[in-house]
């Protein structure tokens, strides 16, 4: 039976979503569940399976293109059935992008031509899916390397030499510039969702520090990282303040059952923050184990939609980075982040005597149209006893 693919709704938040790559083609015959196609987030490039078994008779908006949520995207459909009820009622997105063209016409799936992009010379460039990704994280302008695979395929090693030896795009857009990186897609959506905030919120920020020498000995043992103690810390210190694990809607604050904690993950690409469902409900060794799945697979982009979604309170951490402390930007519609610094050997006075001890600044930012400022403070002061005190106990 003939049906939409639509724009699927892959977070609470999004209202659309940008089409990366088609990765079956019209004409061709795909199963359910199958890949169908690449889509991008504020959060996180995403593969849609399809809905059903068919063949993708025709394709409505094409890479590069934003949608809204809803929006019919293609028709699956058989290879006999009719679909021009289908055509007639789709929205009709505008074409945005040079680099994507529809013929209109239905193709059978044995006549169909390989994966392709259009160049700004009209001709059309065979690139695999990793090239393009990595000449996107590049800054590459694809359409200037040079293919060596099979066919002029264009290879991620194709992209990645192309890169060696300088090249950054077309030449003469900017002399000034040593690199030019489009400010384009998962770096734009993340830039347009911090100026929101920015730009809503009434957000403080307040800072204490934590003595994480304790913690420091006990991963010794456990080899739990930093940011899995203060995720379970922050966790179970929410269920004692839940004005903090809350979102504002409209006139309504709503305060949110559970603890849906997401946890920032720094990509080339810009940051993703998948989510520790349930977390208050979860020991420390089962917070440590899936913040460590979480992690890698963002890092090799096998993120789901259910991953990325829900977040009721989220956790960032600079320290790995070298920061001392920083002032974290609350994402939206939560009213509270809590970020970490590093954790630094630092001399501290202990009952008259300065000693060396190892001391983390937890920075917590949240809005004061919602958050009073002694809850917050005391749920700052919480996290930092359940990290101080001895002996942490996992749950």
């Amino acid at each position: 039976m003939a049906e939409y693919v639509r724009m699927p709704r892959l977070s609470q938040d999004m209202t659309q979503g940008r089409i990366v790559e088609w990765l079956k083609k019209e004409g061709d015959a795909v199963k359910e569940g199958d890949p169908l196609v690449l889509i991008e987030t504020d959060k996180a490039e995403v593969e849609l399976p399809a809905p059903q078994s068919g063949f993708l008779r025709r394709v409505l908006v094409g890479p590069g293109e934003d949608a809204d949520v809803g929006t019919p995207l293609a028709i699956l459909a058989e290879a006999e059935e009719t679909i021009e009820e289908l055509l007639k009622k789709s929205k009709q997105v505008p074409r945005k992008s040079a680099d994507f063209i529809s013929t209109g016409e239905s193709l059978p799936a044995r006549e169909a031509a390989p994966p392709a992009v259009s160049v700004s010379t009209g001709k059309r460039q065979s690139v695999s899916p990793v090239a393009r990704r990595i000449a996107r994280e590049l800054g590459i302008d694809v359409s200037q390397v040079a293919g060596t695979g099979a066919g002029g395929l264009v290879t991620e090693a194709d992209v990645r030499a192309f890169a060696a030896k300088g090249g950054t795009g077309p030449a003469g857009e900017n002399p000034e510039a040593a690199q030019v990186i489009p400010f384009t897609g998962l770096r734009r959506r993340i830039a347009e969702r911090l100026t929101l905030s920015r730009q809503t919120v009434a957000d403080v920020t307040t800072v204490t520090d934590v003595d994480m020498t304790e913690v420091a000995g006990l991963r010794k043992d456990t080899g739990f990282s930093y940011t899995a103690y203060v995720a379970w810390a922050a966790a179970q210190s929410l269920r004692e303040f839940p004005i903090l694990n809350a979102s504002l809607d409209g006139e309504r604050i709503l305060l949110k059952r559970d603890v849906h904690l997401g946890v920032a993950v720094a990509l080339e690409r810009g940051l993703v923050v998948p989510v520790i469902r349930s977390a208050d409900r979860k020991s420390l060794e089962e917070i440590a184990r899936e913040l460590d799945a979480l992690a890698a697979r963002a890092r090799d982009g096998q993120l789901g939609p259910g991953d990325l979604s829900g977040s009721t309170f989220t956790l960032t951490n600079s320290g790995a980075f070298g920061s001392l402390l920083f002032t974290p930007i609350i994402n939206l519609p939560e009213v509270a982040i809590l970020g970490m610094g590093k954790v630094a050997d630092t001399p501290v006075v202990r009952d008259g005597a300065i000693v060396g001890r190892k001391v983390m600044y937890l920075c917590l930012s949240y809005d004061h149209r919602v958050v009073d400022g002694a809850p917050a403070l005391q749920f700052l002061q919480a996290v930092k006893r359940r990290l101080e005190q001895p002996g942490i106990r996992s749950g």
